[in-house]
C-alpha cells in the first residue's frame, strides 16, 4: 500500500448511541492523520459552511436507523455527499452510512430492506480476485455484521470488492467518484464487537439470534487497518 500522507479526517457519525466515532477514531492513530467528527441527528449538525472546509477524507459512519426511514438531516446529508463528490473528496460510507451514499448519488431505487432479514455476527464474505490482491486479504474473511438493509445498485463506474449470500454488495470501490463502501463494519476489533453484541443482546435475541453463539466467532484479519488504510492511502484528483 502507498505511504499515508497528511490527512484531514471527517467523521460523520449518524449513530444514535454515539458510539461510531470513539470507535473508528481509536482506528485512526497515525500522528498524520487530523480527526474531527460530527454527531448528526437534525439538519441543523450540518454547518451551512461545512463543505468549505478543506477535508481530504469523510467517513459516514453505520447507525441504528433505517436507511428506508426519512431522518431529519437525510436531506441534508444527501447535499453535502453530492457536493462533496463534485469536489473531489474521498468519501467511505459505513452500513448505513453505505447506504446513504448510494442513497444520495444513485437515487431511492438504491436500497432496500434485505429480503433475507438480519444479518448479524462475525460473517463471512467473499472478495474477488482483483479486490483479494489490491487488499492483501484471503478469498474468504469473517467480518462484523449488523444490518437490516442494503444496496442493490451502485454509483456508475464502481466495482464490487466482496459479496456473500446475504447481500451482493459487501463492499465496493469508486476511483473515479472517489467513494470506498462497505456493508459490514471494519472498525470492530473482536473485543469492540463482542462488546457490541453483549450491550445488543435483547435486540438481538428478540430477532432470534443467539449472542452467546456470535461471540464464538470472531473477524479473520485486521479489518480495520485493512480497510482504513487503503482508504486514507487514495488521493484526490
Amino acid at each position: 500500500m502507498k505511504n499515508v500522507k497528511k490527512r484531514k479526517i471527517l467523521i460523520l457519525d449518524y449513530s444514535v448511541d454515539r458510539l461510531e466515532t470513539p470507535t473508528i477514531k481509536n482506528c485512526l492513530t497515525e500522528p498524520n492523520w487530523e480527526v474531527s467528527s460530527l454527531f448528526i441527528d437534525t439538519a441543523a449538525s450540518f454547518p451551512d459552511d461545512l463543505i468549505t472546509k478543506e477535508y481530504t477524507h469523510i467517513i459516514h459512519t453505520g447507525s441504528a436507523l433505517s436507511i428506508n426511514d426519512t431522518a431529519p438531516f437525510t436531506e441534508k446529508a444527501i447535499q453535502y455527499i453530492q457536493d462533496a463528490c463534485d469536489k473531489g473528496i474521498w468519501q467511505m460510507g459505513i452500513c448505513y452510512g453505505h447506504q446513504l451514499v448510494c442513497k444520495a448519488l444513485v437515487g431511492d431505487h438504491a436500497i432496500r430492506s434485505s429480503p433475507h432479514g438480519f444479518e448479524v455476527g462475525w460473517g463471512r464474505v467473499k472478495f474477488i480476485n482483483s479486490a483479494a490482491s489490491i487488499l492483501q486479504v484471503e478469498h474468504q474473511e469473517d467480518v462484523w455484521q449488523h444490518h437490516f438493509d442494503e444496496v442493490v445498485a451502485l454509483p456508475e463506474g464502481s466495482e464490487v470488492l466482496a459479496t456473500n449470500a446475504h447481500s451482493s454488495i459487501q463492499a465496493y470501490i469508486n476511483y473515479d467518484l472517489h467513494l470506498l463502501g462497505t456493508q459490514f463494519h471494519p472498525e470492530f476489533s473482536k473485543e469492540a464487537g463482542d462488546a457490541y453484541f453483549q450491550k445488543d443482546r435483547a435486540f438481538i435475541e428478540k430477532n432470534n439470534v443467539s449472542v452467546d453463539d456470535l461471540v464464538l466467532g470472531c473477524p479473520s484479519f485486521d479489518t480495520a487497518k485493512v480497510f482504513f488504510t487503503y482508504f486514507l492511502s487514495q488521493e484526490s484528483s
